[in-house]
């Protein structure tokens, strides 16, 4: 018997859903009068009667249920309207497409809308600027609900006494005894992103706008409350940016805020330590993959051609999320095994083409990309199904995940910020269009993906009711994903992605050209140094995937900024190094050397080539190109040999390179070094030679003299006798 009924109450909803079109076309064109009447009070004045639904019980209904909406109804009218009352209205027809949905919503107009429930009446005259809760109640079996579906719901407020009308709308998911559909699979990722705040001056934010945000209250804390909460029952797979790791660690002790100089220093925050020990317990053993460092922008990054920047910020991303989030990866992740985070890739607003899956799988080591429904057509055809497969320019296969993007609109329409029954419309929004998916093909079985905005900001309350939605719902079964990226890698390739798909909002060459200067000044920096620690490199390489971040497709100044303060990091680093010459050398003979300095008073070691090149062909240097290593903060010395073939002035270009021999331009790297060959030295020996030989002459000379008169006088005769 129970079978007869519903094919009665069936043929009685088709019979309606035909018939009712035409015996309700009256009332219809009088709800939509009333409607036109209100928008053309709104046009003449300000004024106006507002409702709002803010919630209901239960969420979807069943045939035994009672649904109860509830709300506010308020008075901007400008006067007291008294006998204010609400009804609710709804159809036997549920939705058949989600764009007839879509429509409702936008609209609010649908056939065969009937009244259900008793009305709410206002008590007494509802005062200008008064705000009154309303509840009404009906019974879906009244209302004929009797296949599974969403149907809609309305609520009208009016009064005899007055012209101005009120409406507002929401959607009911019925879940019948009998014809239910397959459940959908369904996978959430659960995103704890923010923009990067690091660059490479340790223990320094360019901004502290996170210490709000890891409070109790602020937008991550809720976020990952809410995910902690329901990891387990929704299965959740998390995605990380290791940047935010890195950011809140630094806060966990005594940071600076602003510049690499004159920064404020703050004491250790306690929220940013108890975040992320509650991130630690939370996801340890779940699914959890990572973006690249900074969340780099790889769409940007692979089109400009920058894919060593992308290698990088995965490799650091990896490094960065080991030291402070260990033991996290020990489950196995979409796609991935052992202790390392799943091979996933997000690319920013879920689009990527040929040659950016290429450069994934080949830099970043990813067999997964999560991409937004619109990128693929679903392997079911019609119904929305989101597994996908591709293959990539190295001849490998790709497994593609489409996050749907409708449900990510609907996640990202209402913040934290908005009102309770924004927030509630999004929520029911979110449930009503899941039941749809699955009521467009019943019998089919296929999967979801629920990825929210990567900076989603919902209120606490928020992100705990849709996950709670999640769980409950009887047609959504919650999977990791890596159950759907194992079911994508069992698929035929079909379809392919254009091979060439820049999207309009991600970094731009002019900016990236400016990447790829200061990225080039790192390295320079890196080659200059001498045995640099770990930690100091790998400041380095985050301060430009920082750079990098899709964060700054929203934000350009926030970029620039970051590129500033990386600029400024080397160009004060670097200017540190410089040439103590004197500015003449006089070169008595053909031959001699000269001593050079270099000074060093950074932090680091460095280890640099003095060069000597003469201009012109007057005078040669002997050892040009010694390295010489400079420690911190102290000064060392070469000598370098000059020999000249003519006398005069020749001027000696001095240069730091590293030492690889990349010249070093800053200035006080060179200098110019005058040298002024005399050969007086050579003609002051002939000189003193010769008046050696003078003097040794007449020596000789008068010692012979002396001799000879010596002589003479022993053979003179002598006197009488």
């Amino acid at each position: 018997m129970q079978s007869v009924r519903t094919v009665v109450r069936t043929l009685i909803a088709v019979f309606l859903a035909t018939a009712g079109a035409v015996l309700a076309a009256p009332a219809v064109r009088a709800h939509a009068q009333g409607i036109q009447q209100s928008s053309r009070t709104d046009a003449a004045s300000s004024h106006r009667l507002a409702i709002a639904i803010d919630g209901m019980s239960p969420d979807f209904a069943t045939p035994a249920s009672t649904v109860t909406v509830r709300g506010t109804l308020t008075n901007h009218t400008g006067s007291a309207i008294a006998g204010l009352i609400v009804q609710l209205l709804t159809s036997p027809s549920p939705f058949s497409t989600r764009s007839g949905m879509d429509s409702f919503a936008a609209s609010g107009s649908y056939f065969n809308l009937l009244a259900q429930g008793t009305p709410y009446t206002a008590s007494g005259a509802l005062a200008e600027g008064a705000t009154v809760h309303w509840t009404v109640s009906f019974s879906p079996a009244q209302a004929q609900y009797s296949v599974f579906g969403v149907y809609p719901l309305e609520v009208e407020a009016s009064s005899a006494a007055s012209s101005y009308l009120a409406t507002d709308h929401t959607f009911l998911p019925f879940w019948p005894d009998n014809g239910r559909p397959r459940p959908l699979n369904t996978a959430w990722v659960w995103p704890l992103i923010d923009q990067p705040q690091q660059g490479a001056c340790d223990q320094t934010l360019a901004t502290n706008s996170l210490a709000g945000s890891l409070s109790p209250g602020g937008r991550l804390a809720a976020l990952l409350a809410a995910g902690v909460r329901w990891t387990r029952q929704d299965h959740l797979t998390w995605a990380i940016d290791p940047a935010l790791l890195s950011d809140a660690n630094v806060m966990t002790r005594r940071y600076k805020v602003g510049g690499c100089t004159g920064a404020a220093r703050l004491p250790p925050s306690a929220a940013a330590g108890a975040w992320l020990s509650s991130l630690r317990t939370g996801t340890a053993g779940e699914e959890v993959f990572l973006t690249p460092y900074a969340d780099a922008d790889v769409s940007a990054l692979a089109h400009a051609g920058l894919d060593a920047n992308l290698k990088a910020a995965y490799q650091l991303g990896e490094s960065v999320a080991e030291k402070i989030l260990p033991g996290t990866f020990g489950k196995n992740g979409a796609g991935g095994g052992g202790d390392r985070p799943a091979p996933v890739a997000w690319p920013a607003d879920g689009t990527a083409d040929a040659s950016v899956l290429t450069s994934l799988a080949s830099d970043g080591g990813i067999s997964t990309v999560i991409l937004n429904s619109g990128e693929l057509p679903s392997t079911d055809g019609r119904y929305d199904n989101a597994l996908g497969k591709v293959t990539t320019g190295i001849g490998s296969t790709m497994r593609v995940l489409l996050a749907d993007s409708g449900l990510t609109a609907i996640l990202g329409s209402a913040s934290a910020a908005s009102p309770t029954a924004a927030q509630f419309d999004a929520e029911q929004d979110f449930l009503a269009q899941t039941a749809m998916i699955a009521a467009e093909a019943p019998s089919v079985q296929r999967s979801i993906v629920i990825a929210p905005p990567r900076r989603w900001d919902p209120s606490a309350a928020e992100a705990a009711k849709l996950l709670s939605l999640t769980y409950e719902a009887p047609w959504l079964r919650e999977v990791g994903l890596s159950s759907l990226a194992a079911a994508a890698g069992q698929l035929k390739v079909r379809e392919s992605l254009p091979g060439k798909q820049i999207s309009g909002a991600e970094l731009g060459d002019r900016y990236l050209d400016q990447v790829s200067a200061a990225d080039a000044g790192v390295a320079l920096y890196k080659d200059l140094l001498y045995q640099p620690g770990a930690g100091l490199l790998a400041s380095l390489d985050a301060a430009v995937a920082a750079t990098t971040s899709a964060a700054w497709r929203t934000d350009p100044a926030g970029g620039e900024q970051a590129l500033a303060r990386l600029t400024d990091y080397l160009s004060d680093a670097e200017q540190k190094v410089t040439i103590i010459a004197g500015k003449k050398v006089l070169l008595g003979g053909a031959s001699g050397y000269t001593p050079v300095s270099v000074t060093n008073l950074g932090q680091q070691a460095v280890q640099v080539k003095v060069l000597a090149t003469p201009i012109g062909n007057a005078l040669s240097v002997g050892n040009s190109g010694q390295l010489l290593t400079v420690q911190a903060r102290k000064t060392g010395t070469v000598r370098i040999q000059l020999h000249s073939a003519a006398i005069g002035t020749t001027l000696v270009q001095l240069q730091l390179a590293t030492k690889d021999g990349s010249p070093l331009t800053w200035k006080g790297a060179t200098e110019s070094l005058s040298v002024q060959a005399t050969r007086y030295g050579q003609a002051l020996l002939v000189l003193i030679g010769a008046a050696l030989g003078v003097l040794v002459l007449t020596s000789v000379a008068r010692w012979i003299r002396q001799w000879l008169n010596d002589g003479k006088g022993e053979s003179r005769p002598g006197g009488t006798g």
